[in-house]
C-alpha cells in the first residue's frame, strides 16, 4: 500500500460564502431611475417655479395733496419720467418733454406702443388730452387699462380721423369688443381731445369732449357685431350699450400710447408713423 504523501496544512481565515449577483435589484433599479426621470421631465417646469421668486406687483399709487385724487401729472417736472415706462428702439419710443408725455410709432408694419404707468388701480376715473403731434390722421391715440402683463389688458382707442374702437387681450389673444365707429364728438386732425375712463367694478364708460361713446357689443360668443354703414348709431348683430361689462380682470396698471398703419400713397406703401402727446393726467377715485 502506498504510502499517502503528507500535504502541507496552512492556518487560514474561513472566507464567507460568494453571494450570488442578484440581477432582478438591479433591474428594478433602473426601472426606478426611469420613473423618477419621467417624472423630473413632466415637471421640470413646476419644479423651477418653486425657486423662482414670485412676481413682483406694482404699488398701489401714491395719491397727492388733493383728496380723492390717485395719481396726476401734467409733465412738466422731468422727474415724472421715474413713473412711466420710457424706452426708444427706433422704431417705438417714449420721452417726457415740453409738458407732455409722448408715445412714437416709425415702423413697417402696423405697430403700437404704450407707455405703462408704475402703479396698479381697481376701481378709478381716468382723464387726460391727448392730441396728434405728427403722422397722418389714420392713427390711434391708446388708453391701455387694467394691464396685467403684456399678455393680459384693455385697450381703448380714437383716432385723429374721428373713430374709436374697444378691445381686449386675454393670455396672448386679441378679440374686437366694439369695432371702429365714427364719432362727431371727436376733435379731428391735430385738434386736443379730451378722454375720460371710467372703471368701477366690472363696468367700464368711455367718454371723449364730455359725450359718452356708445358701444356694439357681442351678445353671443359666435357673433361679432358690426356698427350699421349707413347709420353709425346702429349695431348690426349685437347689443348696443353705454357701459362694457367684464370681469375677467380685477386690477392692474394704465398705459397711454400711438398706433401707426401703413398707408399708400398711391404710388408707394408709406411708413406706420404717429407721434401722440398725452398731457394733464388725472386718475381719481369714483
Amino acid at each position: 500500500m502506498a504510502k499517502k504523501e503528507s500535504e502541507v496544512v496552512t492556518l487560514q481565515r474561513p472566507r464567507k460564502p460568494r453571494r450570488r449577483f442578484r440581477w432582478g435589484f438591479v433591474i428594478l433599479g433602473v426601472l426606478a431611475l426611469f420613473v423618477i426621470g419621467g417624472l423630473i421631465f413632466l415637471f421640470q417646469y413646476r419644479i423651477a417655479a418653486l425657486f423662482e421668486p414670485a412676481p413682483t406687483v406694482p404699488p398701489t399709487p401714491p395719491g397727492g395733496s388733493t383728496p380723492g385724487v390717485l395719481y396726476y401729472s401734467d409733465f412738466e417736472n422731468p422727474d415724472a419720467a421715474s413713473d412711466w415706462e420710457i424706452f426708444d428702439d427706433g422704431f417705438i419710443w417714449s420721452e417726457i418733454g415740453d409738458g407732455r408725455l409722448v408715445v412714437g410709432v416709425n415702423a413697417l408694419v402696423d405697430t403700437g406702443a404704450w407707455s405703462g404707468l408704475g402703479y396698479t388701480f381697481d376701481d378709478f376715473v381716468l382723464d387726460v388730452d391727448a392730441a396728434k403731434l405728427d403722422g397722418p390722421d389714420d392713427n390711434s391715440m391708446i388708453i391701455v387699462f387694467r394691464l396685467t402683463d403684456k399678455e393680459n389688458y384693455n385697450r381703448f382707442d380714437v383716432s385723429s380721423d374721428g373713430y374709436y374702437s374697444l378691445s381686449k387681450v386675454r393670455e396672448g389673444s386679441p378679440t374686437i369688443v366694439s369695432e371702429w365707429n365714427l364719432s362727431p364728438a371727436i376733435q379731428t386732425g391735430g385738434a386736443n381731445n379730451h378722454i375720460r375712463l371710467t372703471a368701477i367694478g366690472n363696468a367700464f364708460r368711455f367718454e371723449v369732449n364730455d359725450t359718452v361713446l356708445m358701444l356694439c357689443v357681442s351678445v353671443g360668443d359666435d357673433v361679432q357685431p358690426l356698427w350699421d354703414p349707413n347709420n353709425p348709431d346702429q349695431c348690426l348683430g349685437g347689443g348696443l350699450v353705454d357701459t362694457w361689462q367684464d370681469s375677467d380682470l380685477p386690477s392692474g396698471r394704465i398705459g397711454l400710447g400711438a398706433q401707426g398703419y401703413v398707408g399708400f400713397d398711391g404710388e408707394s406703401t408709406t411708413m406706420a408713423t404717429a407721434t401722440i402727446g398725452f398731457d394733464n393726467l388725472v386718475v381719481k377715485e369714483p
